[in-house]
């Protein structure tokens, strides 16, 4: 499997939760962190979520680093749920 944002930007990062993050963000990273390779950045223009007072969105497609049961899951992490802890490149 390919990943063409690899070839621009490979980043991997360390992360953990913010206080206010959701249960769901806190799960994911204590499942399958906190080390991540960032896929993709999008931010409120790019998702096409405009109008209607929506400001501020910016989320991380992260994908794991050496998942436990040979099923790396990706998915997107709110930008305002998690710290980085620490950035290889």
């Amino acid at each position: 499997m390919s990943h063409p944002v690899c070839y621009s930007m490979c980043m991997i990062v360390s992360i953990k939760p913010t206080t206010s993050a959701s249960q769901r963000t806190k799960n994911r990273i204590k499942e399958r962190g906190p080390r991540f390779v960032v896929e993709r950045m999008h931010d409120t223009k790019s998702l096409g979520l405009t109008g209607g007072g929506v400001t501020g969105l910016e989320s991380w497609l992260l994908r794991e680093v050496g998942g436990p049961d040979g099923d790396t899951w990706i998915g997107w992490i709110p930008l305002d749920e998690f710290e980085i802890v620490k950035e290889n490149h």
